[in-house]
């Protein structure tokens, strides 16, 4: 009767556990899920952006950006902007055209700083990839117990983002 409960239990367990992973799985879409070819053509530089030395980039503002390359859905170079501390706001640019797109404006931060419906001040980081159209936006919050992730995910469909995912109370390490 004992080696019947063991089995059963450690057959509970790893049911448990199999659908953890797979809930787990779920919720947490993986780049490769959402490819997208690579332009190979023209760099078209944004208009904001300048070289002022061999691997130095410069916005409108005098400050320190990356290099503009594509890093987003196959044309896109996405941007993060520092406004001063604390501030912060993303630009979007298809690199085959210099056309700047409005759509990340959601995603900066400033005075006052963005809360979460607890309250919470936060910031946004944007993990993306060259050859994939999804998105993932990271809260990084500042609560009273330490800093907290968060995370969604989003797909860009056309000339918008939709999300993908509810917001998780963890955050995937890129």
């Amino acid at each position: 009767l004992g080696r019947i409960n063991l089995m059963k239990s450690i057959t509970l367990l790893l049911t448990v556990l199999g659908l953890t992973l797979q809930l787990t799985s779920q919720t947490s879409p993986r780049f490769e899920d959402y490819p997208v070819g690579i332009y190979r053509g023209t760099i078209h530089k944004p208009k904001w952006i300048r070289r002022v030395a061999d691997d130095e980039w410069r916005d409108e503002l005098g400050k320190l950006v990356e290099t503009p390359e594509i890093n987003f859905a196959g044309k896109y170079f996405v941007s993060v902007h520092s406004c001063g501390t604390g501030c912060r706001y993303y630009s979007i640019t298809d690199l085959s055209s210099g056309r700047e797109l409005n759509l990340l404006k959601d995603f900066g931060a400033a005075e006052p700083q963005p809360t979460t419906r607890e309250g919470y001040p936060y910031v946004t980081e944007l993990v993306t990839r060259a050859n994939s159209k999804l998105i993932v936006a990271q809260f990084r919050i500042d609560s009273p117990r330490g800093e907290e992730c968060r995370e969604r995910a989003f797909i860009l469909e056309g000339e918008k983002t939709t999300p993908l995912t509810n917001t998780r109370r963890s955050c995937t390490n890129y």
